[in-house]
């Protein structure tokens, strides 16, 4: 209790300089979250690969020197719950409570971690912490710090947690995270055939879903002109909270969305995540330093998001969602074996050399999965977690202090260790451990422990070169020794590196010792066609004549942006027989699929429709015209 005796000290110092309105019962927050009674479900892997992880999740973990004054900016300027006036968007407390929503977001991210690796298969949840960047060109953006992203994973979550930036309404409606009260910020997505008419988004907090709805459409045009140029430098997604502040998203009319809720689950819309302020459990969180064996954010949040994570994982065709990643991640080894992976090819040369590099492939998904039990276990298990449930503890009882005591100026104590979580940690983050925190808070410098959990700690780029390294602020093991054991056929081997560089330098090696030349050639400029456009694409599989035949991946764009890509049999250039079609049309929202039986280039016989706000459907073709529905045990199903 310690931290609770240091804080009044500081309420002391503090409690002339601010004085707030509002009344105490506003501080409440609501009681429960709308996923907290999400029915449990059972999640079995269907996948044919052993390569791919099944929930990447992504959050703000650090903020580059550069970055910092944007980021600030950004955060006053685009507040979530309201807009903060000019006057109150300069307060150096403002900056304060932009600096702890990073240092939140690393310790409750690690509830969800915890609560989705017990739920999932081993190895299967992969963490993915970002660095907050600035340049002149992409403005405010993120960039992932480990190579998890480049692992094939079937969704992907977003989160962190938020907090409004003008402290003059701290104790009135807008969100916060502080003490007792969690607002937590959610987006799930994925690769664009997770759910084709919403290019792979599934999910999004309200204020959100335009950024978020934004990204998932330039990620996949990306990808598109990326087969089109033959180019193997994937699209990197910046964090879809660090876009929201980065750039205001142009507002698209007729979204297809839908409420959170089981009823609705079905429709092939982005589900709203409504802006919760989430009080949790004060009986768990009035001794969380003594006993945090119960998480109160996972009784009060993580545990039902969980489950709404898991009910996605149980709905989806992880082939599916995971075929276009696995085919770059096959790339990153051997791209002629990636062209071959798109068209299916069944040779043997081809199998014997896909078998080897997936599992070079799923050995490199457990050393990450190896770092993601580092950066959990020196977050929330070492000094970081220690400190950090010291002061949730003591927010939560100032909090409690100012609801029994009802007096406006009670509302300094919220306000005081707001800016005391963002002093220790802009201190700390600048390399200046000395510098605010001992001017501002004489006293109290024993908090300064609550980021400075390593002796190599580095906490202040010196160039644009990020690495690894950045992660010794939140987690030193990860400076340790990994080894993973690779299985191939009948042969093991076991792999070693300090960090991932290296452990892919040996598992390229490894490939390039073992592999024989493959005897199975594609042509890289074969002529891809549709009739509904004049011009031609490209096709990555087998060629006659110059044209697309047999099985192969194909695409098209033109330059208004109108787009069709085919996976599965062509002849004369024209998707024929069975395969799954995206078309895309700049005048139009979404994306419309198409998945069953096709003869030059158009459905043919039965098909499987989806469209954006619709559920999916069985519909009879005849060249082209939908004649009414289909039969399902006539439905030519693609396979991945």
């Amino acid at each position: 209790m310690r931290i609770v005796a240091l804080v009044a000290t500081l309420i002391l110092m503090l409690a002339t300089t601010v004085m707030l309105s509002g009344c105490a019962g506003t501080a409440r927050g609501s009681k429960s979250s709308v996923y907290q009674d999400y029915r449990p479900v059972d999640v079995i892997d269907y996948s044919l690969s052993k390569a791919d992880a099944l929930v990447v999740i992504r959050y703000p973990a650090i903020i580059h020197e550069d970055a910092e004054s944007s980021y600030f900016h950004a955060f006053s300027l685009n507040a979530i719950g309201g807009e903060v006036p000019p006057a109150n968007r300069t307060k150096k407390v403002t900056t304060r409570i932009a600096q702890s929503i990073l240092a939140k977001s690393n310790y409750y991210v690690m509830s969800l971690y915890r609560e989705l690796q017990k739920e999932l298969p081993e190895k299967t949840v992969l963490l993915s912490p970002h660095i907050i960047l600035w340049d002149r060109e992409q403005g405010l953006h993120s960039r992932p710090i480990l190579a998890t992203e480049q692992i094939p994973s079937v969704v992907t979550v977003d989160f962190n947690v938020y907090s409004y930036p003008d402290t003059t309404e701290l104790m009135d409606s807008p969100p916060v995270t502080f003490g007792d009260l969690v607002t937590p910020i959610f987006v799930v997505h994925g690769d664009r055939w997770l759910q084709p008419p919403t290019n792979g988004l599934l999910l999004s907090s309200s204020p959100l879903v335009q950024t978020a709805w934004g990204l998932s459409e330039q990620q996949a045009n990306s990808e598109l002109k990326r087969k089109l140029e033959a180019r193997l430098n994937n699209y990197q997604r910046p964090l879809d909270f660090v876009q929201f502040l980065n750039r205001r998203a142009v507002p698209k009319q007729n979204l297809p969305l839908k409420g959170t809720g089981e009823s609705r689950l079905q429709v092939l819309s982005v589900e709203q995540y409504p802006v919760e302020k989430i009080k949790m459990d004060g009986m768990l969180l009035a001794n969380l330093t003594e006993d945090f064996t119960q998480d109160p954010f996972a009784e009060s949040f993580v545990k039902g998001a969980a489950e709404r994570v898991k009910a996605t994982l149980g709905q989806v065709d992880h082939d599916k969602a995971t075929f276009f990643a696995r085919q770059n991640a096959l790339a990153r080894f051997d791209p002629e074996l990636a062209v071959a992976f798109l068209a299916r090819s069944g040779g043997e040369d081809v199998r014997s050399r896909l078998q080897l590099a997936e599992a070079l492939i799923e050995a490199e998904r457990k050393f990450i999965a190896a770092q993601s039990v580092s950066i959990y276990d020196g977050t929330y298990l070492g000094d970081y977690g220690n400190q950090m449930r010291q002061m949730i503890e003591g927010e939560y009882t100032l909090l409690e202090n100012r609801r029994s005591a009802a007096r406006k100026a009670n509302v300094t104590t919220a306000v005081a260790a707001l800016a005391l979580i963002g002093s220790i940690y802009a201190a700390t983050a600048s390399g200046a451990i000395g510098g605010i925190a001992v001017q501002s808070f004489s006293g109290i410098l024993v908090l300064g422990s609550l980021w400075a959990m390593s002796s190599t700690l580095e906490t202040r780029a010196e160039s644009a070169q990020m690495s690894e390294h950045f992660l010794a602020l939140i987690a030193p093991a990860l400076e340790r020794q990994i080894s993973v054991q690779m299985e191939w056929l009948e042969s093991k081997e076991r792999i070693s590196a300090m960090g991932f560089a290296e452990f892919r330098n040996k598992t390229l090696t490894l490939y390039q010792a073992r592999v024989r030349s493959l005897q199975v050639r594609y042509d890289d400029n074969c002529t891809f066609r549709h009739p509904a456009f004049t011009t031609t694409g490209r096709w990555f599989g087998t060629c006659l004549e110059g044209m697309a035949h047999e099985r192969g991946y194909g695409v098209i764009m033109d330059g208004a942006g109108n787009s069709v890509e085919y996976l599965g049999t062509a002849v004369n250039g024209l998707p024929s027989g069975t395969g799954g079609l995206i078309a895309r049309y700049s005048r139009e929202t979404g994306a419309f699929y198409f998945e069953g039986s096709f003869e030059n280039g158009l459905p043919n016989g039965v098909v499987r429709v989806e469209e954006p706000g619709s559920r999916a459907r069985i519909r009879e073709f005849r060249a082209g015209k939908d004649v009414g529905s289909g039969a399902a045990e006539q439905w030519n199903r693609l396979t991945f």
